[in-house]
């Protein structure tokens, strides 16, 4: 199965390399106007709707199937365990977590497209011309980051353990830590891992411990919670 972070940075990329094509050739035709004539053109100008408009929000949706998947996923898994109902309650607070991921994603769109305006504007008030101005936010501003990667890889697992806690939360199972101990482990996943009784932790011992449910080690962590 694709990893579907993989699969939306790779759309993200293709996004962001399609508008910044189609800004250098729009700009090749408007390095001869005069400055008010570019800021005219430039107030036009809705970067947001133009990343809409290639795609991003499809990516985005893409992204939500996956986690829809993974509720389907713990669902089946707890089926199996005799839990053959999920709670209306953790269905809409579920709901709830991929809407804001949505949004956040969204928001992260909307952050990269003021940035190009606000870069853009800059550049005609000090003079340069759409070309260059194109080229120096090509190379200075990006949506397909390493940072933006990460966070939607931290989302969507911390979302994963969410999601199992609440399909989980009050059921008589116990829960073990998964996930490398290393060098660069750190100290709170360190003490869960070592520290993990035989039997595993209850749930109450989970929320208790250094690394509770929907926290974990922290941003970025590489461990999860899973039902023994």
């Amino acid at each position: 199965m694709p990893d579907p972070v993989a699969t939306f940075m790779g759309q993200i990329q293709n996004i962001e390399k399609k508008l910044l094509n189609d800004l250098k050739q729009i700009a090749k035709g408007l390095d001869q106007l005069t400055d008010t004539e570019l800021v005219a053109i430039a107030r036009e100008l809705d970067f947001f709707q133009e990343l809409l408009d290639r795609g991003y929000t499809n990516a985005v949706n893409g992204l939500m199937e996956a986690y829809e998947g993974q509720v389907e996923t713990i669902a089946t898994e707890a089926a199996r365990r005799g839990i053959s109902t999920v709670k209306g309650a953790t269905v809409g607070q579920l709901q709830l977590l991929q809407d804001l991921e949505a949004e956040n994603l969204l928001g992260k769109a909307a952050t990269y497209a003021n940035d190009l305006k606000d870069g853009l504007f800059k550049g005609i008030v000090s003079g340069e011309r759409p070309s260059e101005i194109v080229k120096r936010l090509a190379e200075t501003i990006n949506l397909e980051t390493h940072q933006l990667n990460v966070s939607v890889h931290d989302g969507i697992k911390q979302f994963d353990d969410l999601a199992r806690h609440k399909v989980f939360e009050g059921e008589d199972v116990l829960w073990t830590y998964i996930g490398p101990l290393d060098d660069v482990t750190r100290q709170e996943c360190q003490s869960t891992l070592s520290g993990e009784p035989a039997k595993g932790y209850t749930e109450a011992e989970v929320n208790a411990s250094l690394t509770p449910f929907g926290v974990r080690g922290g941003f970025n962590c590489r461990h999860s919670w899973m039902v023994k």
